[in-house]
């Protein structure tokens, strides 16, 4: 029983056991889930934060029949082929977005997914947490109190592999009350489709220019400076790997920052720098310098712009429209009320039925007619049923005019 809610029934642990962490004995898992049935429950432990790499330091697997493993894989990636193998079948993730990444590093492919938290989207819950979810559709309350803990780490207590081994404890229930709810809804073709768009995602491609994602944290008082912010976010990346670190562990932005635009002119100015107060951070006061000194060397022309314009989307801010083309205002006003109305009606997020991007992308680009509208709803990446949602909007719009 839980405090907030006295009808949950409150899981501390698996409702099978407390499974021991696999590794040597990889064989033995692959086995017992080769002769498991039915889809795998899938989930992952990283230690993003912590260490430098997003990679899975635990990986969790549920099948009926076999039970709960909780694989180390750190090490043993090379012995992994026939659990790829076994596994090539549906899996049951939560945020499969979040887990696909690390998995496929290790050589792990589903054949098909069924995403849970797009499940919940898709038919309108308030929350879509797992653990909300879980108490939602089954009535179980989860210890989960264990997010940002050091999953690198090793043992792992009972406390952790409890944690882990509870993400994927229900899954395969969570999953039938789920299946049933959706075809209930008429919303099961929407959820393949999204489904599949996870499954199939390309990975966004990587800002030509991070080290600006410091510029905020301090005054950067000209061109140089920002040079020496850019040498000490390349320096300092090359050491959070080389330690197997986060970036911000080795030294945060706002540090990275504030030292840049201070602009030293010296080591002893680096090292008698209020910023590098504690031991851990004096050590590395060398290697900043050799960044800084680096910058102070370079010619004006190889240092970097002031401004710096670098946009995903293929259309200026929305607060701009009305001066550059003040159609494609009208249009984004029009869409975006027609999108929500919709979205209430259907009792789901006005970003589950069409993404704000892809919202605005197609109002600056416009449309002439219903063909076109689904040709550029298709280029810009919604789903079948998107475009299907988001015409009956546009024609219920005119409708009510």
């Amino acid at each position: 029983m839980t405090s907030e809610n006295p009808d949950l029934h409150f899981l501390a642990q698996p409702r099978d056991g407390l499974p021991d962490i696999t590794h040597e004995n990889i064989a033995e898992a692959i086995d017992a889930l080769r002769h498991g049935t039915g889809p795998f429950a899938v989930d992952t432990e990283r230690a993003m934060g912590i260490r430098y790499s997003n990679r899975a330091y635990l990986v969790q697997v549920k099948r009926a029949g076999a039970g709960i493993f909780l694989i180390d894989p750190v090490g043993i990636e090379d012995q992994l082929s026939d659990l790829a193998s076994v596994m090539d079948d549906e899996w049951i993730l939560h945020a499969a977005d979040q887990d696909l990444p690390s998995l496929r590093e290790l050589g792990l492919e589903p054949e098909r997914v069924f995403d849970t938290e797009l499940a919940g989207l898709i038919l309108g819950f308030d929350r879509v947490s797992l653990q909300a979810m879980i108490a939602d559709e089954l009535g179980f309350g989860l210890a989960k109190e264990h997010s940002d803990a050091d999953w690198s780490q090793r043992p792992l207590g009972p406390e952790l592999r409890a944690y882990a081994a509870l993400d994927v404890d229900l899954l395969l229930e969570l999953r039938q009350s789920l299946i049933e709810k959706l075809h209930e809804a008429h919303r099961w073709e929407w959820f393949v489709q999204e489904c599949n768009e996870v499954q199939y995602r390309l990975p966004n491609p990587p800002h030509p220019q991070p080290w600006r994602k410091a510029v905020k944290y301090a005054k950067l008082p000209d061109q140089r400076a920002l040079g020496m912010l850019r040498e000490l976010w390349i320096t300092r990346d090359e050491l959070a790997k080389h330690r197997d670190l986060a970036p911000g562990k080795v030294l945060p932005n706002k540090l990275l920052a504030n030292l840049a635009a201070r602009k030293p002119r010296s080591l002893a100015d680096v090292k008698n720098s209020s910023l590098f107060r504690s031991r851990s951070r004096r050590r590395d006061v060398e290697i900043w310098w050799d960044a800084i000194n680096r910058a102070w060397s370079l010619p004006q022309a190889q240092l970097p712009e002031r401004r710096f314009q670098y946009a995903r989307d293929p259309f200026p801010p929305v607060q701009r429209w009305e001066k550059l083309d003040p159609q494609a205002a009208q249009r984004w006003s029009k869409l975006r009320q027609a999108v929500l109305d919709h979205a209430e009606m259907l009792g789901i997020r006005q970003e589950v039925v069409l993404k704000p991007r892809i919202q605005k992308q197609l109002a600056w680009e416009g449309w002439n007619s219903a063909d076109q509208l689904r040709e550029r709803l298709t280029q810009f990446g919604a789903r079948p049923w998107q475009i299907e949602q988001v015409s009956l909007a546009l024609s219920s719009k005119r409708a009510t005019r």
